[in-house]
């Protein structure tokens, strides 16, 4: 639903997106999230029905303390280190992008604690839901994504992500995830190696089905394992290929100079991130 503003031009949706900063309200927004993780964490300590397990919110701050803060085990007290994700979170001296990496520390030390009790606690899943709930609603233009934080511009994009992450084979799962991290590094992401892994995903993919040594080979003998691709549609794909191919961009290939002719943006990474994870769920459902 739009906006008063928005619906009377003093507001365009476009400008409502906030990305590379966090604004009070999103700040606010995670600090909650962090206060009702705190919560979970009281009911599931000796609760009856996951066998008297006990999992304080002050092993959580511990580990931050250690090891994301690297400090001495020495200096940490409950006491002083009750609030620590909040006090860093809204500390004004820490850059947006190190609180975002403060997140997702905490989101893998989640499921490292789901993992410590056999996958029993929904925490990390509970906490992901929350924050992506609200980054949703805030217009934060970003989402929490096989435990990492992700630029993103839609939900059909999250989807078509998520969908390939959980249906695909490992090997295009290594290839989607590493396209995911580099595209995620902060503060800028490496965008040229991101859509080399992208690729290489579809690649692999084609080349499992075909046994074929390099895509464009493999778009065409996939016809002969009864997958039908619409010719427009598989052109579409040898010119996404042919283009991550060139040798000014340096994405399959040295680049020819030191400087290079081209860097790949942030939009094509995320596009070709987008539409490499599209192109395999196709193909997945054209197989099934």
């Amino acid at each position: 639903m739009t906006t008063f503003s928005e619906r009377n031009g003093y507001i365009k949706p476009s400008d409502a997106i906030i990305r590379e900063k966090i604004t009070p309200e999103i700040q606010n927004a995670i600090c909650n999230c962090y206060d009702i993780l705190s919560d979970r964490f009281d009911y599931y300590e000796g609760c009856d029905d996951f066998g008297e397990i006990s999992i304080p919110y002050n092993s959580l701050q511990k580990n931050i303390s250690l090891y994301f803060f690297n400090k001495r085990i020495g200096d940490y007290t409950y006491n002083n280190n009750h609030n620590i994700v909040i006090a860093y979170t809204e500390d004004q001296l820490n850059k947006w992008y190190e609180k975002l990496d403060l997140l997702e520390f905490v989101i893998k030390d989640l499921y490292g604690i789901s993992q410590d009790y056999s996958g029993r606690l929904s925490l990390m899943e509970n906490f992901i839901e929350d924050l992506n709930s609200e980054f949703k609603r805030l217009n934060f233009a970003y989402r929490i994504i096989d435990k990492k934080v992700v630029e993103v511009s839609s939900e059909e994009e999250i989807v078509a992500i998520e969908t390939t992450l959980k249906d695909s084979r490992d090997n295009i799962k290594f290839h989607i995830d590493e396209a995911l991290r580099l595209y995620s590094t902060k503060p800028v992401g490496d965008y040229r190696n991101s859509i080399k892994e992208s690729i290489s995903a579809v690649e692999a993919f084609c080349r499992e089905k075909t046994g074929e040594d390099t895509l464009g080979k493999a778009l065409n003998k996939l016809e002969s394992t009864h997958i039908i691709i619409p010719k427009l549609l598989k052109d579409a794909f040898y010119k996404l290929y042919a283009y991550t191919n060139q040798p000014e961009n340096g994405i399959r290939h040295a680049l020819m100079d030191d400087e290079g002719t081209y860097k790949p943006t942030e939009a094509e990474a995320l596009f070709m991130l987008v539409s490499c994870c599209a192109f395999i769920n196709y193909l997945n459902k054209k197989v099934s």
